[in-house]
């Protein structure tokens, strides 16, 4: 006999347990956020840079 569970049948397992779909869920919502932090931090470590202005007049 053959005790290993069938692939497909695992898998359906898994995917109806709610731990797995919370893992899930929290990947799919935190992983862009990592990102966009990610991305955040170091556009803010970067140097300022100034703009040039409109000359400046004297009357």
């Amino acid at each position: 006999m053959n005790d290993t569970p069938d692939r497909s049948t695992t898998w359906a397992e898994a995917l109806r347990r709610p731990w797995t779909a919370l893992c899930a869920a929290a990947a799919v919502v935190l992983g862009p956020a990592a990102h966009t932090a990610a991305a955040l931090m170091q556009a803010n470590a970067a140097p300022l840079r100034h703009a040039p202005g409109p000359p400046h007049r004297r009357l």
